[in-house]
């Protein structure tokens, strides 16, 4: 049996919103940790608007299972529809695919750096859930310091993309110039400010941002010089709007077609764009057969961003080949530390027969001037260090095979040395 990494997932690559939205595990984040914990060691669930992902650490044949049941059980999904979406890994290739997550490179929008936030809210959720230990908390950690310094370290960031850029390109294309126009915003997280960043940038633009938490939204109107109303003023709001960005987060719709068409009467029929940034869906589809409205979603803004893209791409390819290697050497060296249990081992038991040696060979020679003992010792060591320098590397090297656990048991058994407690082989 393997000890290692494995992953079930769904994302942006293969999958629709709606499909999306009915395999999210949001609102089951909790209960995953719980009955995943049972089978594997550390767990980690990445879950944001395009994704849906448990990575798991342990036995990879008792994991990779457990979490199919789980995820399928969890979303209410029948086995063989999840296995038309979601896809599996193990070993190596979860680290790359998390180190291009984290990177952006994985993203519907290439490059955005929002994942970066999301990576370390859901990994406090895991170590809330005491989901965390040194696997995880490498991992994460390794995968973030490598999104950083591919961003610093390519052009990437010279065309910075993000939901809200996309969002707000989407507006322009539709209506022209939003000098002078009025924007409703539904929601007051994450997603809600950078589009109020974007839309300043934009334009001289009406901002005005509604949410059941009036407080929240009070502080971003300050924050950008908009305007902050409560959840019963949205019907007034949305008559004078010409763009609505919705990121509410909440599990329904917030918006129906009666409403929209409400407003448009009341409108003189001018027209209005929505926007909806959230998963599930906040607008209600039907929306957009009402005449002069244009409704959008998360899957148009990647259409939107593709001229961004590939002003980016060069750059992209750039941070990629960066992340490959980080996410390679980052395995590299945690394979090795497989090794080093036994490394130690036989270090040890190296040094304990230098020390028996030299005190036999010390009494024998009798008073012994303490320059020459210096010498004495000094050659033991030096032979005991080269005679292990092979053996050290050949271990670290069993380690990196594909049967790398078999080949360190092997060796344990040979050598009799104390190794990690490996789980006990089928």
């Amino acid at each position: 049996m393997r000890t290692g990494w494995t992953f079930l997932g769904i994302s942006h690559q293969g999958t629709d919103l709606d499909t999306r939205g009915r395999l999210t595990l949001e609102p089951h984040v909790d209960e995953v940790y719980r009955r995943v914990l049972a089978t594997a060691d550390e767990a980690f669930v990445l879950h944001t608007c395009n994704r849906s992902e448990i990575y798991a650490f342990g036995v990879v044949e008792e994991v990779a299972p457990a979490l199919q049941a789980i995820f399928a059980e969890v979303t209410g999904t029948p086995p063989a529809v999840l296995g038309r979406y979601a896809f599996t890994l193990d070993g190596q290739d979860v680290v790359r695919h998390l180190f291009l997550v984290a990177a952006g490179l994985e993203a519907q929008i290439v490059g955005e750096t929002q994942i970066l936030g999301q990576i370390k809210q859901a990994f406090n959720r895991a170590a809330a859930a005491e989901a965390v230990g040194k696997e995880v908390s490498m991992l994460v950690q390794g995968a973030l310091a490598a999104a950083r310094r591919a961003h610093r370290e390519t052009g990437m960031d010279e065309h910075p993309v993000s939901v809200g850029s996309a969002a707000v390109a989407l507006a322009k294309r539709s209506l022209g110039s939003l000098s002078g126009r009025s924007v409703l915003l539904i929601g007051a997280g994450e997603v809600a400010e950078l589009c109020c960043q974007h839309l300043r940038e934009a334009a001289d633009v009406e901002i005005v941002i509604a949410n059941r938490t009036r407080q929240r939204a009070a502080r971003l109107a300050k924050a950008f010089g908009g305007t902050s109303v409560g959840w019963a003023q949205i019907d007034e709001c949305l008559a004078k709007a010409d763009i609505v960005l919705s990121s509410t987060g909440a599990p329904h719709e917030v918006l129906y077609a009666r409403d929209i068409k409400e407003a448009m009467r009341r409108r003189g029929g001018r027209r209005m764009v929505l926007v909806d940034l959230s998963l599930p869906r906040d607008i209600e589809p039907s929306c957009a057969a009402l005449p002069g409205v244009e409704v959008s979603n998360l899957d148009d803004l990647a259409a939107i961003s593709q001229a961004q893209r590939q002003e980016r791409l060069r750059e992209a390819e750039a941070a990629e080949a960066i992340v490959l290697a980080a996410a390679a050497d980052f395995e590299r060296r945690r394979c090795e530390r497989q090794a080093l249990p036994l490394i130690r081992s036989l270090r040890g038991k190296a040094e304990e027969v230098r020390d028996k040696e030299l005190r036999r060979a010390l009494h024998r020679l009798g008073d012994v001037p303490e320059t020459e003992r210096q010498v004495i010792e000094q050659l033991a060591s030096r032979i005991v260090n080269k005679l292990l320098n092979e053996p050290t590397l050949a271990l670290k090297e069993c380690a990196l095979r594909e049967d790398g656990e078999s080949c360190l048991r092997l060796a344990a058994d040979i050598f009799h040395l104390d190794g990690p407690d490996w789980p006990q082989e089928a």
